[in-house]
Order: structure tokens, then sequence, then C-alpha cells
């Protein structure tokens, strides 16, 4: 278990430097009005939705009074369309998408469905969109059409249609979602998954890295359902295989990656006793490289280790979905040095040292960390509090 009643000081310095940097990113006084980095030149969606994620972390949310919290999901709100997916496009505003137009739109929507997940509180419009997808024909369909050779990017639109359908079932109450999505997707993404490596899209092409990325945001979707994750052991070989030399998960560390690594080695963990001791060594030494990324100043968590320069940076892709498109466009972003925080950070690194602290149990960040379900990235194999 990730939980312990009694925080460590080392949770108290996590939870002190990633709720500095989000008050550093506050834009005045009306709730939720965050920058999502010290670039921006006001308050953005993501800063909104990171913002809220890392106060559900460390339980400090309740600290906000239900009508400030009101006004920050109804910042989340404003963003439903017309069917009632999510969009800052304001040409979306009235524009109701089918399920083919939904490609650009739902890493978006996932992002706002999670804040209202932690916020405790429901979409204002009803989840229209998702009606084709109610069909488990369809489901199976639309799931196996995504081009698995990138595992990343189809990985993060089943993600995503994961959450959509959760949010139809848990704040709408609709009682077939369980059963569409074990007729459905199960099935699908069975027929995707790769024996040789354990993870998803490798055999149609995806390296182990991109296997890796794709493969965190499916597992999840398993984990919720109490679906069986098959090939495990071959998953604990491709994950150890995937970690750097200095502990890291993409060079000189990156959230992302790093944060991918320390939830596959959690959940393996449980899964299985298959190189265990392997698995510890592993957990441990990505533990003093997430170390590496705690800033001298104590506010928020670098992008890359501090021992490192830009010269040795690797700039990680993105994938964009363009509308019209079905496949996604990678996008090389690339690196200033001057940008050395962003408020992900101060979500995936405290969530992944405590994964690690759950996994080993006497690393001295232990502590009552907050993990919510329904958003998928803090969903694991077992039951946290």
């Amino acid at each position: 278990m990730v939980y312990r009643e009694i925080p460590t000081a080392g949770y108290t310095t996590l939870k002190t430097m990633a709720l500095a940097f989000v008050d550093r990113m506050k834009v005045g006084e009306e709730p939720g009005a965050y920058r999502k980095e010290a670039s921006e030149t006001g308050p953005s969606t993501y800063g909104a939705y990171h913002a809220a994620i890392i106060y559900s972390l460390f339980d400090e949310l309740a600290g906000f009074s239900s009508s400030d919290i009101d006004r920050w999901a109804q910042r989340i709100n404003m963003l439903q369309c017309a069917n009632g997916y999510y969009s800052n496009r304001t040409e979306d505003q009235n524009r109701a998408r089918g399920m083919e137009e939904l490609n650009s739109v739902w890493h978006f929507t996932r992002g706002m469905l999670w804040t209202l997940y932690v916020l405790g509180r429901k979409p204002e419009k009803d989840l229209l969109f998702l009606e084709p997808f109610l069909d488990k024909k369809t489901l199976y369909r639309y799931v196996k059409a995504y081009d698995w050779s990138n595992s990343w990017a189809a990985g993060n639109q089943i993600c995503a249609l994961s959450t959509a359908l959760f949010a139809l079932r848990d704040f709408y109450h609709v009682p077939y979602v369980d059963e569409v999505l074990e007729y459905g997707m199960f099935p699908a993404l069975e027929e995707l998954l790769d024996e040789k490596t354990g993870y998803w899209g490798c055999q149609f092409g995806a390296d182990l890295r991109n296997g890796q990325f794709g493969t965190i945001h499916v597992l999840p979707t398993y984990f919720a359902q109490g679906w069986e994750y098959r090939h495990v052991e071959r998953s604990v070989d491709s994950t150890l295989a995937c970690q750097n030399p200095d502990g890291s998960f993409w060079p000189r560390g990156s959230d992302c990656p790093d944060f991918d690594g320390a939830y596959m080695l959690y959940n393996l963990n449980l899964l299985t006793d298959y190189r265990k001791e392997d698995m510890e060594k592993s957990a441990r030494l990505y533990l003093e490289h997430a170390k590496m990324h705690f800033p001298d100043d104590g506010i928020g968590f670098l992008i890359h280790r501090k021992d490192s320069i830009p010269s040795q940076w690797i700039s990680r892709p993105h994938f964009i979905w363009k509308d019209g498109e079905n496949n996604a466009r990678e996008e090389i972003r690339d690196e200033d040095p001057a940008r050395d925080k962003i408020m992900l950070g101060s979500w995936f690194y405290p969530q992944s040292i405590a994964l690690i602290a759950g996994m080993l149990g006497d690393t001295g960040f232990e502590g009552p960390w907050r993990l919510t379900r329904g958003c998928l990235h803090e969903c694991n194999v077992d039951r946290e509090p």
C-alpha cells in the first residue's frame, strides 16, 4: 500500500516543495486560476487541472470552501461543448462531434474529467458524444483501429476513452458501462498485447520505450476493472530494460517517462515475485534519480536532473492529433534552458516517489498519500485509500 497514516519528514518535504510551486503559479484571487509554468502570462486550463490534482494528492482540497470548489469546477465546465466533450477552442463550443471526430479532443476531455473527479463535481452537460461507444462491437472496432505501432499515442486515446466511459458510469449512473467495457474494449486490448514484451503495440513496431508509455495508459483500465494482466514476467523484463543507468526512464530524466517507470515497478511488484531483487534494486536506483529533480530553492521539481546540462538533454516527443487525421503527429519541442519547472512535475515526481515508497516501505517518504482511482494515472492494481 502507498498510504501511511503518519507523514514522514520526506513526505512533508515533498508536500512543501510541490505546494510551493502551485502557490507560485497562482494568478489573482479567483479559485482555480493557475499557470502551468512561469512563461505563461495568465491562468491556463492545464494550470487549473494540475493544481487540483496536486492539492488532492496531498489531501489539501479540504482547505477550500464549497463555493470555491464550485467556482473551480465552473472554470472547467465552461469548456464543455455542445454534446458533452471538452475543448479549449472557442470554435468548438457549439460543435457536436461524432466518434470519428474526437481524436483531437480526447486528451483534453480526459484531463477535465479527472479534474472534476478530484474536485467532487460533475459535468454540466450530458456526455452525449459517448452514445456510439455503448455498442460493444463499435467500441471493439474503435480500439482496434488505432495505429498501435505508436503505442504511446494510441494508449493515450484509450485512457481518455475509458475515463469518459467511467464518468458516464460514475457521474450519470449508466449501469451497463462495465459490461460494454468487458465485452467491447477488453477483447480488443487483449488482441493488441504483445506476448513477447508484455507491452502493448511492440509486435506492431513500437519500440520498447514507446511500448512502455502506451502500456501505462492501458493498464489503469485493467486495474480499475479487475481484468487480468497477462505476460507479467515479460513486462518485468521490459520495464527493467527501459531504465537508464542513472535510474531515469528518459535520458537525464523527464516527469512523464519517469513516472511511467515508477508506475510499472510498483504494480509489477504487486503482481509477481519474478526478479524481485532486480525490481527492488531498480526502485532504489529510481528513487536516487528522482531526488536529482529536487531544486536547490525548494520550490517545485526540475524537468531535468540537476547534474545535467542542456547539451545532454533529448527532447521528448509530444503527439498532436489534428482534426480530420487518424494518426498523431510527432512534435519535438526544443529544450529551453530557461524552462526548468512545470506544474506537471509537482504531480508526477511526488506521486512516483509515493509509489516507490509504497513498494519499498523504508524510504522515509511514506505518508498519507491520497490517490483518486477515477483519475486513472492514480489507479493501481491494489486499492489505496
